[in-house]
C-alpha cells in the first residue's frame, strides 16, 4: 500500500468539539455546528447515523463537520490518497462477495488481473473503506486549523481509530454565506422532506447535502477531477478509484476518463443500471465525476442541490446503497438492494440533462 499525502496543514482537535463514539459512521461536531444548529449533532449522530446502520454492517467511519464559508453548498475530503495495488483489492473484495447479491456480482464483473485502460494503476481508497475491508494501513486526517473558516484544507496524517484521527472532513457553508451566495436560499435542518414537514421552497436538505459527502468519504468519489479545465486523473494516472471500476458506457465497455455522456454505475458489467437510470458527470463543470447527472432531483448524490425537498439514502431509490455494496460495504440482512430493471436502460444515451441549484462541491484538500 502506498499513500499520497494531499494537505499539509497541521491541527489539533477543536477544544470544545463534540465528540461521537467511533462505531458505526459517527460524526464529531465543531462547536459552531450546535451553536448554528442547536441539535444538529445529536440528530447526525441518530438519524443520519442510524440510516447508515440500516443498510450496512461493516460501514465505520468517524468523520469532523464543520461550517466553512468557503464550502459553496457542502464540500468534504478524505484528506490523503490510500492507494493498493489492484491484486489487494480485488482479493478483499472477494471476501465480501457473499454478502449479498450486488457484492456476489460486484466481484464477478472485476476480472482478476486488472484491466489494460488503468495501466497497472494503484486503486484508491478511502481510509474508511480500507476498514471495511479489512486491508488496514490507511491514512486519515486530523481536524483542519479551526481559524481557517474560508479554505477548504484538511489536518495532518493520522491513523484511523487514534485519538483525533477521521476518516474525512465534511464542510457546509454557513446559513448566512449560503444565503448571501445564492440570493436569499438556506439549509433545511429538519428530517423530513417537503411543504409538509416545514421545508422551505427555498431550503436545501443539510443532512441530504452530509450524506451526499459522507458517501463520498465512505468510498463513492472518483480518481478524476473535473475542476481544472478538462478531466484529470489526480491519482496518478492512469489509476482508479474503487467506485472507477464500476463505470460503464455500454454491456461490457468498462471506462474511466470518458467525456461522452451517459456514462453510468453497474454492478454486473454494464448489463444492468444499478442507479436506478441515473448518469454520471463526464463534464469538467466541478461536479464531481462520480457524482449523478440531476435527473429528477431525486437521489442523495446529484451533483446539484435542489430545494424544498430531500434526499435520503434509505429512500431514493437504492442508487447509494447499490453503489457502496459495490465497493465492499456489506448490506445488514434486512437490506435488501434495489435491482433497476433493465429497461432504466433507455436513459443512457440521452445527453447530460439541465441542472439546477447550487453545486456541491468536494475537494481533496492541498498544500
Amino acid at each position: 500500500m502506498s499513500s499520497r499525502l494531499l494537505a499539509a496543514a497541521a491541527s489539533g482537535l477543536v477544544s470544545c468539539a463534540t465528540v461521537a463514539s467511533a462505531s458505526g459512521v459517527s460524526y464529531t461536531c465543531n462547536a459552531d455546528i450546535n451553536s448554528t444548529a442547536p441539535g444538529m449533532c445529536a440528530t447526525l449522530n441518530s438519524f443520519v447515523s442510524g440510516q447508515y446502520a440500516s443498510l450496512f454492517s461493516n460501514a465505520n467511519a468517524s468523520i469532523y463537520i464543520e461550517f466553512n464559508s468557503g464550502a459553496g453548498l457542502g464540500a468534504s475530503t478524505s484528506g490523503y490518497f490510500n492507494q493498493v495495488s489492484y491484486s489487494t483489492y480485488y482479493d478483499a473484495l472477494g471476501t465480501e462477495a457473499s454478502a449479498g447479491p450486488v457484492n456476489a456480482a460486484a466481484y464477478a464483473s472485476l476480472p482478476a488481473t486488472e484491466p489494460g485502460i488503468y495501466g497497472g494503476g494503484l486503486v484508491e481508497l478511502t481510509s474508511a473503506l480500507e476498514g471495511a475491508l479489512g486491508i488496514g494501513g490507511g491514512i486519515g486526517t486530523t481536524a483542519p486549523n479551526p481559524s481557517d473558516t474560508t479554505t477548504l484544507v484538511s489536518g495532518s496524517p493520522c491513523i484511523p481509530g487514534s485519538s483525533g484521527c477521521y476518516d474525512g472532513v465534511i464542510w457546509l457553508d454557513t446559513p448566512a454565506g449560503l444565503s448571501s451566495l445564492t440570493g436569499g436560499q438556506g439549509y433545511y435542518f429538519g428530517t423530513g422532506s417537503g411543504a409538509a414537514n416545514g421545508q422551505g421552497g427555498n431550503d436545501y436538505g443539510a443532512y441530504s447535502v452530509v450524506e451526499h459527502e459522507t458517501d463520498e468519504i465512505l468510498g463513492t468519489e472518483s480518481c478524476i477531477t473535473t475542476t481544472t479545465g478538462s478531466l484529470h486523473d489526480e491519482c496518478g494516472g492512469p489509476s482508479p478509484s474503487a467506485v472507477d471500476l464500476f463505470r460503464y458506457q455500454s454491456s461490457g465497455n468498462r471506462v474511466l476518463v470518458n467525456t461522452t455522456p451517459g456514462a453510468y454505475f453497474s454492478y454486473d458489467g454494464g448489463v444492468t443500471n444499478g442507479a436506478d437510470g441515473a448518469t454520471y458527470n463526464t463534464v469538467a463543470n466541478g461536479n464531481d465525476y462520480a457524482d449523478f447527472n440531476n435527473e429528477g432531483c431525486a437521489m442523495v448524490q446529484n451533483g446539484t442541490g435542489c430545494t424544498g425537498e430531500s434526499q435520503y439514502i434509505t429512500s431514493d431509490g437504492g442508487a447509494e446503497d447499490n453503489i457502496l455494496q459495490a465497493v465492499g460495504y456489506a448490506p445488514v440482512e434486512s437490506s435488501n438492494p434495489v435491482t433497476p430493471e433493465p429497461g432504466t436502460l433507455t436513459l443512457l444515451g440521452s445527453g447530460l440533462v439541465g441542472v439546477a441549484g447550487l453545486v456541491r462541491r468536494r475537494r481533496k484538500a492541498k498544500a
